[in-house]
């Protein structure tokens, strides 16, 4: 399970993203295709038809499960070796997260992982507390037009309701990095945030 997960993580986006893809930062992601704006003259966008639209959040949820089912019988073994599991759990998540932004860095471009960290999410923390944090990061993204801001306050309720749902302090702690470990990432690599569109 351990290994099956990381080679699944280990496929970068790129290997799954057609010739044709272009890569938008939020701004233009959200005037040119999802409010599809009528003065601009460009042929329809088929922003669905991009496989990784589909495959990207059941891959991060698959990666999440396996490498955490993976990692049980370490659990279970030796109680000593809690806190080595914690440790080796959160490393591979933040380093199969970071395979994902795939740095484009001759364009001085980091994809913005959204849908693969959202899958993430979803197999990682109760629902109570990875829904609030979907609606929040989204809203708050299209508010104020960046993926960055979105990351942050999706980061926000995570605090917010996993004080309320969450018993372990483990599980907040590693939601917490992997919200925050993108905007990391974009920094020590001095990139922006672009999104993979088909045209």
């Amino acid at each position: 399970m351990l290994i099956l997960g990381l080679l699944l993580g280990f496929v970068p986006p790129r290997l799954l993203l057609q010739p044709d893809c272009r890569y938008l930062s939020f701004e233009d992601l959200w005037s040119r295709v999802l409010r599809r704006d009528p003065t601009l003259k460009a042929r329809r966008i088929r922003w669905w038809r991009l496989p990784l639209l589909w495959i990207d959040p059941v891959r991060g949820y698959m990666v999440t499960w396996l490498l955490l089912d993976g990692l049980r019988p370490v659990q279970k073994a030796s109680s000593g070796m809690i806190y080595g599991e914690i440790g080796l759990t959160a490393v591979m998540l933040l380093t199969v997260l970071k395979v994902q932004t795939g740095h484009r860095r001759q364009e001085r471009e980091s994809i913005a992982p959204v849908l693969f960290l959202g899958g993430m999410l979803v197999a990682f923390l109760p629902w109570t507390v990875w829904a609030p944090a979907f609606v929040l990061g989204v809203a708050t993204a299209i508010a104020m037009n960046g993926f960055t801001a979105g990351f942050m306050f999706a980061a926000f309720a995570v605090i917010g309701a996993g004080y309320i749902y969450i018993s372990s302090l483990f599980n907040l702690a590693t939601a917490l990095l992997l919200l925050v470990s993108p905007i990391l990432f974009n920094w020590v690599r001095n990139t922006r945030f672009v999104a993979p569109v088909r045209f």
